[in-house]
């Protein structure tokens, strides 16, 4: 093994995480980036500097740098964006071939989310989370709900990875899009209040504005949506459907409330399921696809929900072991 090869080994066992990390938080000396990018230029020659890192190590390794390369061209000025874009795109694909991971591929696309996405936030059964990204945006978090979300800083790229529901109140950033992804969905906005539901986002997300204007997307389909509009993707198909709707209905959840307009039996069970950690099952068909419209306060029982959900129709219900609800006709 060479003098040189050996020294940058040295320096992956003792200096390279804490180097990285100053790096990637801007806090580095002229020296300390130096010496970082000596180390990103030494791959052109020596292949192996990574053999004597962990599985664990590596992965950190690769999270720093996918972080630090995104976090660089975002906050990078234009005239810098392609010199910057250019080395650090070619350092993530060599850390990439090096690790034998398919980090470089995540840095181009961005989505689904990243390896780079620093920070997860979940919201079990327990109840509804309240959480505040770093660009001082909110987002609220509906039970067995999660968001995936870098800290690399109020001016940093806004872009969010949602799975479940999220009622968001984005900060306004002049030229600085928030953007939210749920499935194959993109949501992008600059400031407003707006819903997605991604609990199933095989099948449909649905996101429903309560002010301001957001886009869209899926692919090539785009539509824009202002207050009180409703845009539904369909997985499968690929297409965006858009209704007139009362979006405060949509965001109740946020105060605990629960608020169905002409929703099946089957869609508001899959959020009883949820809200109170249960399973529901249905008799037949027709009481599952059954419409119903209804609104219950925060504090309502499971029981109370369904006996006046069951009353709309004069469907029945009946408790079975292990938590297990059964609606029949």
């Amino acid at each position: 093994m060479s003098i040189v090869r050996e020294h940058y080994m040295e320096m992956n066992n003792n200096r390279l995480k804490e180097l990285l990390h100053k790096y990637l938080e801007g806090s580095a000396s002229e020296q300390e980036v130096r010496e970082v990018d000596d180390w990103y230029r030494s791959f052109d020659t020596h292949a192996g500097l990574t053999d004597q890192l962990t599985a664990s190590e590596k992965d950190t390794l690769e999270q720093l740098l996918l972080l630090r390369i995104r976090t660089a061209i975002s906050e990078a000025a234009p005239a810098r964006v392609v010199r910057m874009r250019t080395r650090h795109w070619v350092a993530a694909a060599v850390v990439a071939a090096v690790l034998g991971i398919g980090g470089y591929y995540a840095v181009q696309r961005m989505h689904p989310a990243p390896q780079a996405i620093a920070l997860t936030e979940t919201s079990n059964r327990s109840g509804i989370r309240r959480i505040s990204l770093p660009d001082s945006s909110v987002v609220w978090l509906n039970f067995d709900s999660k968001v995936h979300f870098s800290q690399a800083g109020i001016h940093a790229a806004r872009e969010v990875w949602l799975e479940g529901e999220g009622y968001f109140e984005v900060r306004p950033q002049d030229n600085n899009a928030f953007t939210v992804h749920a499935g194959k969905l993109d949501v992008q906005v600059l400031g407003t209040s707006f819903n997605v539901d991604a609990y199933s986002p095989a099948r449909a997300v649905t996101v429903t504005v309560v002010n301001g204007k957001v886009a869209v997307g899926a692919g090539a389909g785009r539509t824009t949506l202002t207050a009180n509009q409703q845009a539904v993707f369909t997985t499968a198909t690929g297409g965006i459907t858009t209704q007139a709707i009362t979006a405060a209905d949509c965001s109740a959840w946020t105060t605990g409330q629960l608020v169905f307009r002409k929703a099946t039996f089957q869609d508001i069970a899959m959020r009883l399921e949820r809200r109170y950690n249960t399973h529901i099952r249905f008799g037949s068909p027709e009481v599952a696809n059954a419409l119903l419209t209804a609104s219950f306060e925060e504090r309502e029982p499971l029981t109370g929900v369904l006996g006046k959900l069951c009353a709309i129709y004069g469907f029945k219900y009946k408790e079975e072991a292990n938590a297990t609800y059964v609606v029949y006709k």
